[in-house]
């Protein structure tokens, strides 16, 4: 069979590819469009939909012959897991990408199998934080909280989490919870004060309820970024591959900040959906989303932080995503908080919002 030379997928996988796709055209030796094997690939709609078929759905189908990937686009992580659950007994979709607390429902749901380095030999170079302890998917980015602001009306650019307290009345964006970017600059409130979030989040969300007042929205709509663009809103926190895409769009209006009291990571995971029948195509793909090519390409494509070790980004895109070896990254148990995320939400609408 005619192929060409796959990029990051293992011989063992391309040559089990080959001959699914021979036996599946009748025992013809020529490959053709008609023989590869379809998966679906479920992910985030919209920015993320468009940038990661670009830089690497596209790149994967261009380098070989036997797999052709369909990205499927889903609103976010609550949706994909609805999905998948309505489909357990016969799903339309092979791979998963979703936040890391959402997949750890699934994962304790069936909805997944776990998968080995002899299945997905990348697997090797995923950093320890992005590891999976018990095998599941593992991350497939990294994205991290950065502070917002508009750069027309603020004189004084800040320098972490911490100025947000500085700011004037009415001037702050913040998506609270149950969003998780709320979620995460509660931890980075709590790592700030010296707290353990794990042991007792009070002391933080008593520090949050004195930011109130400097909020103007805790749901911005449509997004955290557009409000401080336009200047409705002076300062925000929101996601880093966001953030750097909507400020290099803005023409100078709006810019981001790494925090410098804390790196908090957000992290998607690529996951096998248990019960596909092409399980073979389906970690093929998976194997070629953590190569160090599809790594880089998609960092310099949305400005999320690779999650393999060995990578080379150029130096103005190195310089705008946080790096999974940073010191001030902050250790977020998104497993543990899967647990507490109701309980948090609560305190939240009780003491900040409505407090």
């Amino acid at each position: 069979m005619s192929m060409k030379t796959p990029i990051g997928v293992s011989a063992v996988l391309v040559s089990a590819l080959a001959l699914s796709a021979c036996s599946g055209a009748g025992g013809g030796s020529d490959a053709s469009s008609s023989d590869a094997i379809e998966i679906n690939v479920l992910g985030y709609a919209a920015l993320f939909e468009d940038q990661y078929t670009a830089a690497v759905v596209d790149r994967f189908n261009a380098s070989q012959d036997e797999v052709v990937v369909n990205f499927v686009p889903s609103q976010n992580s609550a949706e994909m897991l609805g999905k998948l659950r309505s489909e357990s007994k016969s799903p339309t979709v092979d791979v998963a990408i979703l936040d890391a607390s959402v997949a750890h429902t699934g994962n304790q749901e069936g909805l997944f199998d776990k998968i080995t380095e002899s299945d997905v030999p990348n697997l090797a170079n995923v950093v320890e934080l992005g590891q999976n302890a018990e095998g599941f998917g593992p991350a497939v980015t990294f994205d991290n909280l950065v502070v917002l602001y508009n750069a027309e009306k603020v004189q004084t650019p800040p320098k972490g989490i911490a100025d947000l307290w500085g700011a004037p009345e009415n001037s702050v964006s913040i998506p609270a919870p149950p969003d998780i970017q709320g979620h995460t600059l509660t931890i980075l409130t709590a790592n700030g004060m010296g707290v353990d979030y794990r042991s007792d989040i009070s002391p933080a969300i008593e520090k949050l309820s004195d930011l109130a007042p400097l909020v103007n929205t805790w749901e911005p709509v449509p997004d955290v970024y557009q409000p401080v663009i336009s200047g409705t809103s002076q300062y925000g926190v929101g996601w880093n591959a966001r953030a750097q895409y909507f400020a290099e769009d803005s023409g100078g209006a709006m810019s981001v900040v790494q925090p410098d009291d804390g790196i908090g990571f957000q992290i998607n995971t690529i996951n096998l959906v248990a019960g596909t029948e092409k399980g073979d195509a389906a970690l093929a793909f998976i194997d070629y989303a953590l190569s160090r090519e599809a790594q880089e390409a998609f960092a310099e494509a949305l400005y999320y932080a690779p999650v393999v070790s060995g990578t080379e980004l150029p130096a103005d895109v190195a310089e705008r995503v946080a790096d999974a070896a940073d010191p001030n990254i902050v250790d977020i148990d998104w497993i543990w908080l899967a647990d507490e995320r109701d309980a948090w939400t609560e305190q939240w609408r009780r003491q900040v919002i409505g407090g």
